[in-house]
């Protein structure tokens, strides 16, 4: 067997470890910082038995190890607290803007897999040709840029000065209202399919297909650099250049020997860079006004919303931990010399 059972175990107790590290440091970062969290929490005209009530109920005359104990008390019971912006649980609040950041790195990172691969191959094909020149320079400027630019100057762009596309959100809410649009999952393509609501589908495409692209330049760049240099070393190699000299075409050597070869690594960087999709989704989320984690996560950010903070910040790391786990998984999946 591939994988033992020891090192899932392993991973598994790890995963954990990670998620309360992360949570720990982020708790004590968030005391720490100069502010008045019960002033925050009750409200910024409230009475000073009002003041010394929040205090008593956020437990901030205690120690800072004693608030951990009771905030990690609530949180294995599933209380992540109460978000002092949206008066509601932190927990609802995530899992609600859970689905809209999904769709969107879900999109972004199929856009990236399916274009970004042959493209690289193509590249390859042609190396040292113009072609070739033009595909490595637009790569190496898609991951040397910072997305926040790229998605303004898009959105400024195709949003603003064309209006070709949305400038942000997912849909339009006069659309949504007049065709009786509900979400159900969160998913507004799966949603607005299952409904047959092909107005509302159409109009979320269009709203999606800008961030989405601008989401996946970077792991489309990515797997094009990575795809390129791998398939060329994998040309290079004495049995496929072997195959060429005994006549067979170029076709059946790229797609039948030298493609495998190349997958595995490939797919095991699109895997880790689907970690970095997500937090890239952050910035794209607060600049097309994408109502999921990023842009709560900023709010949060804005109004000092200590709960709130920890818990995106818990959700990142529990997400990267399991996405870790998976590519680990998939690397021995499709290579068997692979063993852990």
């Amino acid at each position: 067997m591939p994988v033992s059972r020891e090192y899932v175990v392993k991973r598994f107790l790890l995963l954990v470890f990670v998620v309360l590290g992360v949570l720990a440091i982020t708790f004590v970062m968030t005391r720490i910082i100069p502010a008045r969290p019960e002033l925050l929490w009750a409200g910024p005209h409230a009475t000073e038995e009002q003041l010394k009530r929040a205090r008593e109920v956020l437990h901030l005359n205690d120690p800072i190890y004693v608030q951990l104990y009771y905030y990690l008390s609530d949180f294995f019971r599933g209380d992540w607290g109460v978000s002092w912006r949206t008066r509601s649980p932190v927990l609802n609040d995530l899992l609600t803007a859970l689905p809209a950041t999904l769709e969107l790195v879900i999109t972004a990172f199929l856009l990236a897999s399916i274009v970004g691969i042959p493209l690289g191959i193509y590249s390859a094909l042609r190396y040292g040709r113009f072609s070739d020149q033009v595909v490595r320079f637009m790569t190496i400027l898609g991951a040397s840029t910072p997305v926040f630019w790229i998605a303004l100057i898009l959105q400024t762009m195709l949003g603003v000065w064309t209006g070709l596309l949305p400038a942000g959100k997912r849909v339009d809410d006069y659309l949504a209202y007049v065709t009786g649009f509900k979400p159900v999952t969160g998913f507004y393509v799966l949603d607005s399919l299952t409904q047959g609501n092909l107005p509302v589908l159409l109009d979320v495409l269009k709203h999606l297909l800008l961030p989405a692209f601008v989401l996946s330049i970077y792991p489309l760049s990515l797997s094009s650099r990575m795809s390129r240099s791998l398939m060329i070393e994998v040309l290079n190699e004495n049995h496929v250049r072997s195959l060429e000299v005994w006549g067979i075409p170029q076709r059946k050597i790229v797609f039948k020997y030298a493609l495998r070869n190349v997958m595995v690594p490939v797919i095991a960087s699109l895997g880790l860079s689907l970690g970095y999709t997500l937090v890239g989704a952050f910035m794209v989320e607060l600049v097309f006004v994408w109502p999921g984690l990023g842009y709560y996560a900023g709010m949060a950010l804005l109004s000092y919303d200590y709960p709130a903070i920890i818990g995106v910040v818990i959700l990142v790391a529990l997400f990267y931990s399991i996405i870790n786990l998976v590519v680990d998984l998939i690397h021995v999946w499709l290579d068997p010399r692979v063993r852990l």
